[in-house]
């Protein structure tokens, strides 16, 4: 059985191929954000990954074996960061504060 992180990234490559997945990561997805955008061309809609900040700090603590503090720094200078890209993935900060 496929698992709930590479069923998402199979739906994203289908539906919008540019857009931004990040390697080793599919733990932390947790849906697909679809946004209709209205343009020259016409109307159309693009698909970005979402991703939960708290299994992203989780991943990097059960994987990598970082420190809470590590991981939420490494996540902070690495992921939050920077832009890359005008598909960049959402990440949700589901941490309830």
């Amino acid at each position: 059985m496929m698992s709930k992180g590479k069923r998402i990234v199979e739906v994203l490559t289908n539906e919008n191929p540019d857009a931004i997945i990040y390697d080793d990561m599919d733990d932390a997805l947790i849906g697909v954000y679809r946004n209709t955008t209205n343009g020259s061309a016409g109307s159309y809609e693009e698909a970005l990954a979402v991703y939960s900040y708290v299994k992203f700090i989780q991943v990097y603590i059960e994987r990598d074996g970082m420190s809470e503090e590590e991981a939420v720094e490494f996540f902070d200078f690495n992921v939050a960061g920077g832009y890359i890209g005008e598909y960049q993935p959402m990440v949700i900060d589901d941490t309830g504060v």
